[in-house]
């Protein structure tokens, strides 16, 4: 049965999303530098830095989906958050990833010998980068009144399964509770069987937990990260199960496989979502548009590869919500943020 239609009036709101940037700053294209066709026409087209080059595109909000840094030195943190602070858009929120255990309080100092005095300036800028309208949030749900007028509820999770000893883990499965009507989860690691392949291993990484409780709560968007290589969307109906998957595969240039035109258009395709400075997928009209309560556009907005190299594209994603009541336009914030311990 279809979702009854919602009488409240909708704003379309365009949110900017990104993952494991691992302290990688957009790459800052001089006048000097090849255009990005002429980069586009090497012969290894994976090594191209593609739309993750400044500027990044202007949004609404921007979502980052965690691993902010490679080793969680301050040096890492300070480029992430400068970056952040510097993206054309009123707000900008960001979680943790299992690379960032400086925020993880408890893990740092246990099985890191982490030092106060990192967490103390790691604090220092996560707290400073507020002022430029960005929110570091912890697990749990948030409202936020954007400056269109919109309407934006998110949930949040830093929590990955346990794998290899790093912060945010948990062995014996985790409790996301994520409520029905919140239009946005941002988690760091997928859920079970959705964009969550490692190659590293040959298994899917994701969470079932994580699974169960998007498939109960269906958001609008559900973006995470963590495992690179399985940068890419999934839209889903969920009545259906039928589901329309985009992966870097469809954009890469294969000499072994394509022929001449097919390598030619891909390339093309390639060249302009780098020149918009991501993907873009329209949530709101179109063949991809998506009812509330019946479809859910998944993204794994992973930056890096698996050598880590910023090959990936950001997410431009345009979606409906609701008017916040009364024609509020300031941010507001559910509940305080705080770090971890």
């Amino acid at each position: 049965m279809a979702a009854a239609p919602s009488s409240t009036p909708k704003i379309k709101t365009r949110i900017l999303i990104i993952s494991d940037t691992h302290g990688f700053t957009p790459k800052l294209k001089l006048d000097t530098d090849p255009s990005t066709e002429d980069e586009l026409s090497q012969e290894d087209v994976m090594w191209v830095r593609t739309g993750f080059r400044q500027p990044l595109a202007s949004a609404d909000v921007v979502l980052h989906c965690g691993d902010l840094t490679k080793r969680s030195r301050v040096s890492e943190f300070s480029d992430s958050f400068a970056m952040l602070r510097a993206i054309h858009a009123p707000l900008k929120l960001v979680i943790a990833g299992n690379h960032d255990f400086a925020l993880d309080k408890d893990w740092y100092e246990d099985e890191w010998g982490g030092s106060e005095e990192v967490m103390h300036q790691v604090h220092d800028i996560v707290q400073a980068a507020r002022a430029d309208g960005v929110h570091y949030l912890t697990e749990g749900v948030y409202s936020f009144t954007l400056d269109n007028g919109a309407l934006l509820k998110v949930y949040a999770s830093q929590y990955t399964p346990s794998y290899g000893g790093w912060a945010f883990q948990y062995n014996n499965g985790h409790d996301f509770k994520i409520p029905p009507d919140v239009d946005v989860a941002m988690t760091h690691g997928p859920p079970r069987g959705v964009l969550d392949f490692a190659g590293m291993t040959g298994t899917h990484a994701g969470c079932p937990d994580l699974y169960d409780a998007v498939c109960r709560a269906k958001p609008k968007v559900h973006c995470f990260g963590h495992i690179h290589e399985a940068w890419g969307s999934q839209l889903v109906h969920w009545q259906s199960h039928d589901a329309k998957q985009m992966s870097m595969r469809d954009f890469m240039p294969n000499r072994a496989t394509q022929d001449a035109e097919t390598m030619k258009a891909r390339r093309q395709k390639l060249i302009e979502m780098s020149q918009q400075r991501g993907v873009h997928v329209d949530l709101s009209q179109g063949p991809d548009r998506a009812v509330a309560g019946e479809h859910t556009l998944f993204v794994n907005a992973a930056i890096m590869d698996m050598r880590y190299r910023a090959t990936h594209l950001p997410w431009l994603v345009d979606v409906e919500l609701d008017k916040a009541e009364g024609g509020e336009i300031n941010q507001t914030l559910s509940k305080e943020m705080e770090m971890d311990g």
